[in-house]
């Protein structure tokens, strides 16, 4: 959580969070995430504060970049409102060319006991070195810049998935 933030007058507030959906309805998971963008790309305007995280994940990885792409272009060139958009869609990134000054990526900072690890296979008569992160921290603070790799692993021990 913010411990302050300074913000212009908004007229409103729209967010795309979490994963529900409405099985009785007869509606998915991802037809309820593209609803909620649809409500928020009609009812947006110049002055409201968009808090978009995840969108796309409900399909494919292909299609779901070409939705988030194309919702992030929308609310930045036609409704100029103040986005905070999360992704894992590396891709997404390219968006900061079109509109240089006016986008930044930023990563949650990490803390890592890093390790060289031998990996070896004897059939095969290969032996190379990797780097192993080995324990990551995460430390909560916003950096600049996209993360250099994924810690989805690292999220499920958090959660305490068994290995």
């Amino acid at each position: 959580p913010a411990s302050s933030a300074i913000l212009h007058v908004v007229d409103g507030i729209y967010t795309r969070m979490g994963a529900s959906d409405s099985i009785q309805q007869g509606t998915s998971t991802f037809y309820e995430e593209m609803n909620e963008a649809s409500n928020i790309l009609q009812n947006c305007s110049s002055r409201s504060l968009v808090i978009i995280d995840e969108l796309g994940r409900g399909t494919s990885t292909h299609d779901g970049v070409a939705i988030a792409y194309a919702t992030l272009h929308y609310l930045l060139k036609n409704k100029k409102c103040i986005v905070i958009f999360v992704t894992h869609y590396p891709k997404i990134l390219d968006i900061q060319s079109e509109f240089e000054g006016s986008v930044g990526a930023y990563h949650v900072s990490y803390l890592s006991t890093r390790k060289l690890l031998q990996i070896s296979d004897e059939k095969m008569g290969i032996s190379t070195e990797t780097e192993d992160l080995g324990e990551i921290t995460f430390l909560y603070k916003l950096v600049a810049g996209a993360s250099d790799r994924s810690f989805g692993l690292n999220v499920a021990l958090l959660a305490q998935v068994s290995r």
